[in-house]
């Protein structure tokens, strides 16, 4: 089913990401400045693994995040293959599901929440139009979806590392 609505919710996505991981790259550093004293003594490994990534760091996981989205996302329109491009939409409203309960704990403002309800909505009306533009199985969904979870919790892992080397590159 190629559309406008439909190739327009595709190429949201990457739209709705980046304006969602630029509140995060804006305020981390400064609310982890304000909270740090905070976080050191409620959580002390989550502080940890905040002091060991800079701006420039977190900037070039989401920039890497990013080129990674704009690929699935241009295949999926190309080859009208909309498996892994619908699963990792399910995966990015899981990470938006995530900084709600960072969020609920914490009691306070965390980076990225004032972005999660814009970005819960868009995901939950595009994943709902996708299934019923495509005849997508359910089954199928949910496979590409832990696919996709696979792929970007790996690449999640390899970027953090990269931004932990740049970080410590820019230290020095």
């Amino acid at each position: 089913m190629e559309n406008v609505e439909f190739i327009s919710l595709i190429w949201l996505f990457p739209l709705i990401f980046m304006v969602h991981d630029f509140e995060e790259i804006i305020f981390q550093e400064w609310w982890f400045n304000k909270e740090r004293s905070a976080l050191l003594k409620k959580y002390p490994k989550v502080a940890r693994k905040y002091e060991m990534i800079s701006t420039a760091g977190f900037a070039l996981a989401v920039s890497e995040e990013f080129i990674v989205l704009l690929v699935i996302s241009l295949t999926s329109i190309v080859f009208q293959w909309y498996y892994l491009w619908l699963g990792t939409l399910v995966t990015f409203l899981i990470h938006l599901t995530i900084h709600i309960v960072q969020w609920a704990i914490y009691k306070k403002y965390v980076p990225a929440i004032i972005t999660v309800i814009p970005a819960a909505i868009y995901s939950i009306y595009a994943i709902c139009f996708v299934y019923e533009s495509c005849n997508i199985k359910l089954l199928s969904g949910i496979m590409w979806s832990i696919v996709s979870m696979i792929i970007f919790w790996a690449n999640l892992f390899f970027v953090h590392r990269i931004a932990r080397k740049i970080t410590r590159f820019f230290r020095s």
